[in-house]
C-alpha cells in the first residue's frame, strides 16, 4: 500500500513537472561575438554575466555594465550614461541589437581562450591580444 502511494505521488509529480512550461531565462548574449561598425570596421564583444567588453582596434577593450530585462539590454558606463537596446535572438550563432539610432548584428566568435580568463595572466593576455590583432587584420572591411 505504501509503495503504491509513493509510486502514485511520483507519477503525479512527474506529470506536473513535465506539463509545466518552464521558460528558459538563458542569456542569449553570453559569449564572444564580432560585428562591424557603419564604416565596416571590425570589432569584438566579450560578454559574461554582468560585463560587456567592447574590443576595438582604435580604442582598445572598454567595459560596460549591463542588465537583461526580458528582451531589453540596458547598458551603462561609469559616467552614468545608459543605452537601451532590443535584443533579437537569432539562435546560438547570432543576435541583433536594435534601438532608435541603429541596428547591429553580431556573430558568434569561437576563440581558443576566453577574454575574461586571459586577463588573469599577462602572458595569456598578450597572446589573446595577438589573436585579436590577427582577426582584425583578416576580417576588417575598411579600405
Amino acid at each position: 500500500m505504501f509503495r503504491s502511494k509513493v509510486l502514485a505521488i511520483g507519477m503525479v509529480s512527474v506529470f506536473l513537472f513535465s506539463s509545466c512550461n518552464f521558460k528558459s531565462n538563458k542569456n542569449p548574449i553570453l559569449g564572444n561575438w564580432y560585428g562591424y561598425e557603419e564604416d565596416s570596421t571590425y570589432y569584438e564583444l566579450y560578454v559574461n554575466d554582468s560585463l560587456i567588453v567592447l574590443h576595438h582596434e582604435q580604442i582598445g577593450p572598454i567595459g560596460y555594465d549591463y542588465q537583461m530585462q526580458g528582451r531589453l539590454l540596458v547598458v551603462s558606463n561609469g559616467a552614468g550614461i545608459e543605452r537601451i537596446w532590443q535584443v533579437l535572438d537569432e539562435g546560438k550563432e547570432a543576435f541583433t541589437l536594435t534601438d532608435s539610432l541603429e541596428s547591429i548584428r553580431y556573430t558568434r566568435l569561437d576563440l581558443p581562450s576566453d577574454f575574461f580568463q586571459s586577463i588573469q595572466d599577462s602572458v595569456s593576455y598578450r597572446e589573446f591580444k595577438k589573436g585579436f590583432q590577427g582577426r582584425f587584420s583578416t576580417k576588417n572591411r575598411t579600405k
